[in-house]
């Protein structure tokens, strides 16, 4: 794609500065406060070589902007705590709110290079693979996204480091130790090239820059940031005010029928579950430690049927557990401030640090659940989840973390009789509502729902265990001992 930049380009003298006066300063100006009014939250990369004056850039763009409306970011500045998770985790968390924008000096793409240049990196990795599909959840999570290349000659490099050196002194000399293509500006143009290539999707494309003149630069970028942003804006409009709708009927040609094999007459004898209830959580302390010297996380995930037991399995997981080496995180329907992001935002806030423990009661499969049933999402969003989960949980898998996924089994009896247990019961009855009463009516559709997620999302780095749980003395121990199994499987690995 470099091949294409025509470098001999320059702007008039004079031109430029007539344009920003005339017309572009103001129309930036004005697309910013349209993409706010519409609530189109904006994503701006600009990437590039080396003393291509990008900075110089975003300074000049952001005097025609409301400084309120935007933050800029770097990769560069992400601590080593960070880069030790999953690898976009810093990126999901500094999404932007509806209106906002988020635009990165240094982005993802810089964080990928700086982690394959460094041979002291401790970062995580990621490919261009996962680069595309990271990039193809926001905008089909209706984030505007745009992305720049700063492309400059060699020469034009080396004249401009000269300059920022002279002109910063003896400030320049910590930006001197960060990694350089000079000196190996073929390799890192081959690098690049690659970059733009294997990343340049329909849904968010390269746009090259010519930066050997930084006023034609700042025209190509300023222009096509009115046009882009223009076009989203009209897009999110029309988007809201016709709204999809959701039938919740799937499109999988294949049925599933996993829950109806489950054998719900498991169950254990009250002393045996003593003995091995002691046998797993001793188990359990002695593999926490382990993984935290090896930084190996894991994330578990409860999922099942109201009644059928998921806090006390997760009661009997972290009482094995020191406090400080793990989290518990209960979610309900989004509140108003989780709505305003990309559904996974949420849990992409709370994933694990290296070496510790997250548990989370409901998950991000609520999207394929309760959003489909309830018709809250429309259809080609719920529908789309299944593979957007697969590759999140896929990332997470690769970042060193085990994943177990638990969907806990009932049948409808057994939940009408604990329902009536929790009412009859003063210290319980706050755990039953008349939503749990009103659920129970679209017990089929749910079942059809929870069938379809345990055939398209069990996979090798993130399995569903079914859990028989009409036995809660059964259903504990195994949880426990699949969390035991899977721990000492992955810590056998390191």
């Amino acid at each position: 794609m470099l091949e294409t930049v025509k470098l001999e380009e320059r702007l008039k003298k004079g031109k430029w500065k007539a344009l920003l006066d005339e017309s572009l300063g103001n129309a930036l100006g004005q697309v910013q406060r349209d993409a706010r009014n519409a609530g189109l939250p904006v994503i701006i990369l600009f990437e590039g070589w080396r003393h291509s004056r990008r900075s110089e850039i975003v300074g000049k763009m952001m005097q025609f902007m409301d400084a309120r409306g935007f933050r800029v970011f770097s990769s560069a500045q992400l601590d080593r705590q960070s880069r030790e998770l999953p690898f976009f985790t810093a990126y999901w968390k500094q999404l932007p709110q509806p209106g906002d924008m988020a635009v990165y000096r240094h982005s993802w793409y810089y964080q990928k290079n700086e982690g394959e240049l460094e041979k002291d990196s401790q970062g995580t990795a990621t490919t261009y693979e996962h680069i595309n599909k990271f990039e193809k959840m926001l905008t089909d999570g209706h984030y505007c996204l745009l992305k720049f290349f700063v492309h400059i000659s060699e020469k034009q490099q080396i004249e401009n480091r000269k300059k920022s050196a002279k002109a910063l002194g003896k400030a320049w000399e910590p930006f001197a130790d960060l990694y350089t293509e000079e000196g190996n500006y073929k390799d890192f143009y081959r690098r690049y090239d690659e970059m733009l290539t294997a990343t340049d999707t329909l849904n968010a494309p390269w746009h090259v820059i010519n930066g050997e003149d930084v006023d034609l630069a700042e025209y190509q970028i300023f222009t096509t940031i009115v046009d882009a942003l223009g076009k989203a804006v009209a897009e999110e409009t029309e988007r809201k005010r016709h709204p999809l709708p959701s039938t919740n009927i799937s499109d999988s040609k294949k049925k599933f029928d996993i829950l109806r094999s489950v054998d719900l007459t498991k169950t254990v004898a009250k002393d045996e579950y003593k003995k091995k209830l002691k046998e797993y959580q001793d188990r359990l302390k002695v593999l926490q430690v382990e993984a935290f010297r090896k930084q190996v996380s894991t994330i578990l995930a409860f999922e099942g049927w109201d009644a059928a037991g998921k806090g006390g399995a997760i009661r009997r997981v972290t009482a094995a557990l020191d406090p400080l080496g793990f989290a518990v995180h209960p979610y309900a329907a989004p509140n108003v401030v989780e709505r305003m992001y990309h559904y996974l935002w949420r849990f992409w806030v709370n994933v694990p640090q290296p070496g510790s423990i997250a548990l989370f009661d409901r998950t991000w499969y609520g999207r394929v659940m309760v959003e489909r049933i309830e018709k809250l999402t429309p259809d080609v969003d719920w529908r789309r989840a299944y593979e957007e989960i697969n590759e999140t949980e896929r990332q997470w898998a690769e970042a060193n973390t085990v994943i177990l996924k638990f969907w806990l089994q009932i049948d409808q009896d057994e939940q009408a009789r604990r329902f009536r247990d929790r009412e009859a019961n003063p210290e319980k009855v706050w755990k039953i509502t008349d939503e749990d009463w009103r659920n129970r009516a679209k017990w089929p559709q749910y079942e059809e729902a929870v069938n379809e997620m345990l055939g398209r999302t069990d996979t090798p780095w993130a399995p569903w265990i079914v859990v028989e749980a009409e036995s809660k003395y059964y259903a504990r121990l195994k949880v426990l001992k699949t969390v035991v199994d899977a721990m000492e499987a992955k810590l056998k690995e390191k």
